[in-house]
C-alpha cells in the first residue's frame, strides 16, 4: 500500500520506544512486510483518521446523528 506521489518518496528518521520496536518486529514477522511498508501503512491510516476527525469535529451536533435539526430547533423555540 505504498503511495508515491509524482514518483518521489521522502525519507525520514523516527526515534520509537524500545517497546514499539518490538512490537513492530513481531508485526513484520507476521504480516510478512518491510518495517517501512508497515510504517507507511500506520502513517496513511492515522492520516487518514485525522481527516475523519476534523470533518466529525465540523459537522458538530449532527455529525453523530444524535439529533434531529429540525426537532432541535423547535426544542429552542420552546424555551424563548
Amino acid at each position: 500500500m505504498s503511495m508515491l506521489i509524482e514518483g518521489f518518496m521522502g525519507r525520514i528518521l523516527l526515534d520509537l520506544p524500545d517497546e514499539a520496536i518490538r512490537r513492530l518486529e513481531q508485526l513484520k514477522e507476521r504480516r510478512k512486510l518491510p518495517r517501512a511498508e508497515l510504517l507507511r501503512e500506520a502513517v496513511e491510516q492515522y492520516l487518514d483518521r485525522q481527516n475523519q476527525d476534523v470533518l466529525q469535529n465540523a459537522l458538530g451536533l449532527w455529525g453523530e446523528g444524535a439529533e434531529d435539526g429540525l426537532a432541535y430547533e423547535r426544542k429552542l423555540r420552546e424555551e424563548w
